[in-house]
């Protein structure tokens, strides 16, 4: 099989897997609140858990995908979801829905505005698609990973229509088979790499690898913070604030996928003519303030009576310019690194995204239970601005191509 038909399987994968959890993104949260009746503190709780487990657990799979083989790991974790779903549709103990939300990484920082949730896999697919693809066609394949990706979070999100037990099998149904497609996917990098053998010399990362690793660890922990603080709780934002009903959740969600997928294939246009961190800056910037918009919709009806689409529209721009710069930072990401430390150091990004989003999801279902939904918020503000500032001092420049490495590590 050649890497033209691996790269089909994979995005398929991908998007089987991204209609599940486009479903289980939007309607966990409302079935734990509506449902299990949880208070926002506990709903946090089990986000924050979901968060907390996901990284740690891509860090250590993304290095073991570099030791043994990206598909080998990327099996064993594309299982997780399959599980996790089964428990939210055989138990309601909380322990046990402790458990699902560590499998499923439920909670994930980012998961609703990219209308999927690449999770503990992620680290694995990334790596395996830098493996079958070159600096030249990298950025655009994964903008059509996260247009694919997008759709299928966005056709997902219109599972909300149906009831929580019927949204449940099919993601069920629909992850189990994203594991299947994996299997006839060959994995050139395992057969020539010596067992146990991880990175680039003699198992340990070379020095050039680290910087990178750096950079992108402390760039990734603002956005994960940012993104923990409010991403999980968008669902019950929109029915606690504005009493919209779980179907019309769902709509708006599914128009944010389809808003964030489109707008993926212009991700190789905008960093080719603004460069990679304008483009940064500039759709951060936009995203930043249409988020901040949220949490007061509603003290806008006594002037205008269009709260609902206000908020709607607000949530748009919000997903659709947070998602621009996704493809150009994850082609520069496995471009700057070396071929034996792509997984570990995708693992590495993902968990310094998503520790510190952990923490923020757990503090944010507090904040929202005893001082207010608006902190979380503004809050937010403050740290994506941190992150922006990030980005321009260690990325200045940057171009994604053949002299990416000796524009930025040397």
């Amino acid at each position: 099989m050649d890497d033209k038909s691996d790269l089909v399987l994979i995005l398929s994968s991908r998007v089987l897997r991204s209609i599940a959890t486009g479903a289980l993104g939007v309607t966990t949260g409302l079935y734990l609140y509506n449902v299990l009746h949880l208070s926002a503190t506990l709903i946090g709780i089990f986000f924050g858990v979901g968060a907390f487990a996901t990284p740690l657990m891509s860090l250590y799979f993304g290095r073991l995908g570099d030791c043994y083989g990206r598909k080998r790991m990327l099996l064993i974790t594309l299982l997780f979801l399959p599980i996790a779903t089964a428990i939210l549709l055989l138990t309601s103990n909380y322990a046990l829905l402790i458990v699902a939300a560590a499998l499923g990484g439920f909670g994930t920082a980012g998961a609703l505005a990219s209308g999927s949730v690449g999770a503990i896999v992620a680290p694995m697919m990334t790596a395996l698609l830098a493996d079958k693809t070159n600096e030249e066609n990298r950025t655009m394949v994964y903008s059509l990973l996260n247009l694919a990706s997008g759709l299928a979070g966005a056709v997902g999100a219109l599972l909300a229509h149906l009831s929580y037990r019927e949204g449940f099998m099919i993601a069920l149904v629909l992850s189990t088979l994203s594991f299947l497609t994996i299997l006839p996917v060959r994995d050139r990098y395992s057969e020539g790499v010596a067992k146990g053998k991880c990175g680039s010399i003699n198992g340990k990362l070379n020095e050039s690898d680290r910087k990178v690793i750096r950079r992108f660890v402390l760039t990734g922990a603002f956005n994960g913070i940012g993104q923990g603080l409010v991403t999980p709780f968008l669902p019950i934002v929109f029915e606690i604030l504005l009493k919209i009903p779980k179907g019309e959740i769902g709509n708006i969600f599914f128009l944010g996928g389809l808003a964030a997928a489109l707008i993926s294939l212009l991700t190789p246009v905008i960093t080719n003519r603004l460069g990679f961190v304008k483009t940064v800056v500039l759709t951060r910037s936009i995203s930043t303030a249409a988020l901040v918009t949220l949490p007061f919709v509603n003290r806008f009806s006594p002037v205008l009576s269009y709260d609902v689409t206000i908020a709607m529209v607000a949530y748009l721009v919000y997903v659709m310019f947070r998602i621009v710069s996704l493809p150009a930072q994850s082609a520069l990401m496995m471009s700057l690194v070396s071929q034996g430390s792509r997984s570990t150091t995708a693992g590495a990004n993902q968990a310094a995204r998503l520790l510190p989003s952990a923490a923020a999801t757990l503090s944010s279902g507090v904040m929202i239970d005893y001082i207010a939904l608006p902190v979380p918020f503004v809050i937010a503000v403050i740290i994506n601005g941190v992150n922006i500032y990030f980005y321009t001092r260690f990325f200045k420049d940057v171009k994604i191509g053949n002299r990416v490495r000796s524009i930025v590590v040397d």
